[in-house]
C-alpha cells in the first residue's frame, strides 16, 4: 500500500490537479489559452517568454493533468483549454476545505 492511499480520494484529486498547475509558466499558458482560444505551441512560444522546448514540456504536463486538450491538424498540434478540469479543481478545493458552493455550478471561465 502506498502512503498516498491513506489520504481521502478528494485530497488525492486536489493534489493531482494542483501538481499539474505547479509552475507559473503553466498558469501563464492556461491564461493565454483562455484569452486567445485555440493555439499552436508556436503561438504560445511567440506570446510568452519561454523557449519552444520549455513550452512543449509544460503543455505535456497540462495535458497529463487534463487542463488542456490537443488535436492534431496537419503537421501541428492545436491546444485548447479544458474548462471542465478547472471547474473540477474549483469543486475539489471546495470539498477539501469545506467551502460551500451555490447550487448552480460555478464557472471560472
Amino acid at each position: 500500500m502506498k502512503k498516498t492511499d491513506s489520504f481521502e480520494v478528494s485530497v488525492q484529486a486536489l493534489a493531482r490537479l494542483s501538481k499539474a498547475l505547479g509552475h507559473p509558466a503553466r498558469i501563464a499558458i492556461l491564461l493565454h489559452l483562455q484569452q486567445e482560444g485555440e493555439c499552436t505551441c508556436q503561438d504560445i512560444v511567440d506570446a510568452l517568454p519561454y523557449s519552444q522546448s520549455t513550452v512543449s514540456g509544460h503543455l505535456q504536463k497540462l495535458k497529463e493533468g487534463g487542463f488542456i486538450a490537443m488535436k492534431p491538424v496537419k503537421t501541428s498540434s492545436i491546444y485548447s483549454l479544458n474548462k471542465e478540469s478547472l471547474n473540477e479543481l474549483q469543486q475539489s478545493v471546495g470539498e477539501v476545505f469545506g467551502i460551500k458552493q451555490e447550487k448552480k455550478q460555478l464557472s471560472l471561465f
